[in-house]
């Protein structure tokens, strides 16, 4: 008998094979007297071992305890250590790259945002009796302020006079 099929055989008797090949070596076992034996010779192999196998176990001594923990701290004290970021080099991971998107997006609005227009305040400061008005230029970037005393104490200004040429000296000194 072919070795392959001895082995295929064990692997039916196992369980191992697909449904379609289980079949197609069962039709063979039940044609076959001398596979037919095998099988049964196997069968029996299996159940002999299946309950015969002595589990042994050796009882740990204190000694043999004691050298397994000293191994394991032997271990651990040879691997080196690795030692976790202090939390400021944390927050520095994240709040370098965030800091930078926040300088961007201040650059950028900056950029985008239409420029303000100027603003004058419309609050005037004179004295008692004292009239203003005032004219804003924001075009030209100006503003003009005119002052007036209305109050019977101010004094008219004085300038001085100005001497006009008389109609009739004109035409005499024009002869």
């Amino acid at each position: 008998m072919n070795t392959n099929f001895e082995l295929k055989l064990q692997a039916w008797l196992d369980g191992e094979l697909s449904a379609a090949e289980a079949q197609r070596i069962g039709q063979e076992i039940t044609g076959d007297a001398e596979a037919s034996q095998i099988v049964a010779e196997l069968r029996s192999i299996k159940t002999a071992l299946a309950g015969n196998e002595p589990v042994l176990t050796v009882p740990e001594t204190r000694e043999f305890y004691w050298s397994k923990i000293e191994r394991q701290i032997e271990r651990e004290a040879r691997s080196p250590r690795t030692v976790p970021p202090p939390r400021v080099a944390a927050w520095r991971r994240w709040l370098t790259p965030l800091s930078g998107f926040a300088a961007m997006a201040c650059m950028l609005y900056l950029a985008v945002r239409p420029p303000a227009l100027p603003t004058f305040d419309e609050i005037s400061s004179t004295g008692e009796g004292m009239e203003a008005v005032t004219f804003h230029d924001q075009s030209a970037g100006m503003t003009v302020v005119w002052l007036a005393d209305p109050s019977e104490q101010a004094q008219p200004i004085q300038t001085p006079a100005v001497q006009t040429p008389d109609a009739g000296d004109t035409e005499a000194g024009m002869d």
